[in-house]
């Protein structure tokens, strides 16, 4: 009896085993290709940025902070970080707050058609090439022949430099991501407000509760999720910017659009201080480490999920 138990006992733990490492054998890929193309690169970098050097150099010193020490005495590099952090807040604050008004103004009463053009007409800036549209706006934000000023001295008002002046290049910036980005943040929006009930809505109108307060007290929390979502995404990106720089101001004029991105390209490729370069890229992990840990610390808490 125990004889024929025993091979029918090892097949079963033999079959648990692999019923066990099935899941683990499917992720494998996965896990891999993040492993080797996350993973790892996080922790060349760290290295990286410990050790002096270029790319066409093959020698390589440890010099352990040095980098971080050059970047902490540098002033341009003080003047990179807050040009990126004035560009994300900026960029983030006023996306999330347009993009949830036009969603809620596109989800009321209106015409579908009208509802379909309009939310067409906003979107197709996402789908356009960044490049092409760093093209246009350099056009656009010309100080002599732009079609913007031109407007604006058609009705009287004074020109704006925009990317001639140190003080609203950046802005000029922001302008052109809002709106090339909103489409896409409102399309996110209004995909959240589909999905809030309409009996809620009902039961407000029948209460006759002010709109203001609908907004505030169901609307925003029901969508919450959605827009937690959309602002990390938008933060993300927005420390990530680089065509812009590169194609409308290289960093100009007077260091005033120099970002974090762009400044970790120009000291790898351009000068070739690859250990310079790699310290950036680990000050701007840290940068998106830290934000996302204090949006699920505090924003995380203010979200409702359904």
């Amino acid at each position: 009896m125990d004889a024929k138990a025993s091979p029918l006992k090892s097949r079963c733990w033999w079959t648990g085993l692999l019923s066990h490492l099935k899941g683990y054998l499917l992720i494998s890929p996965a896990i891999a290709l993040l492993c080797i193309f996350t993973i790892y690169p996080i922790f060349w970098l760290i290295h990286s940025s410990l050790y002096d050097g270029s790319l066409i150099s093959k020698k390589r010193n440890f010099i352990g902070l040095g980098n971080f020490t050059t970047l902490w005495n540098s002033i341009d590099f003080s003047q990179t970080v807050w040009n990126t952090v004035i560009y994300s807040v900026g960029l983030v604050i006023a996306l999330m707050i347009l993009s949830t008004l036009v969603a809620v103004w596109l989800n009321g009463k209106m015409q579908k058609r009208l509802n379909s053009l309009t939310l067409a007409a906003i979107f197709t800036p996402h789908i356009i090439s960044l490049v092409s549209v760093s093209t246009i706006f350099l056009w656009l934000f010309d100080p002599k022949i732009g079609a913007i000023n031109y407007v604006l001295t058609l009705f009287g008002l004074p020109n704006c430099p925009f990317l001639a002046s140190s003080k609203t290049a950046l802005f000029s910036l922001v302008l052109m991501m809002i709106w090339k980005g909103l489409g896409y943040y409102t399309l996110l929006t209004m995909a959240a407000l589909q999905g809030v009930p309409k009996e809620i809505y009902e039961a407000t109108a029948i209460d006759d509760v002010p709109k203001i307060r609908v907004f505030f007290r169901i609307t925003l929390p029901m969508i919450s999720p959605t827009l937690f979502f959309s602002t990390i995404v938008c933060t993300i990106n927005s420390f990530q910017v680089f065509e812009t720089v590169n194609l409308m101001t290289m960093g100009g004029p007077v260091n005033s659009t120099n970002t974090l991105v762009f400044q970790i390209y120009s000291d790898a490729f351009k000068y070739l201080r690859l250990g310079l370069a790699s310290a950036e890229g680990v000050v701007l992990l840290a940068f998106v480490v830290v934000l996302t840990v204090v949006y699920f610390a505090f924003l995380g808490k203010r979200v409702h999920y359904q």
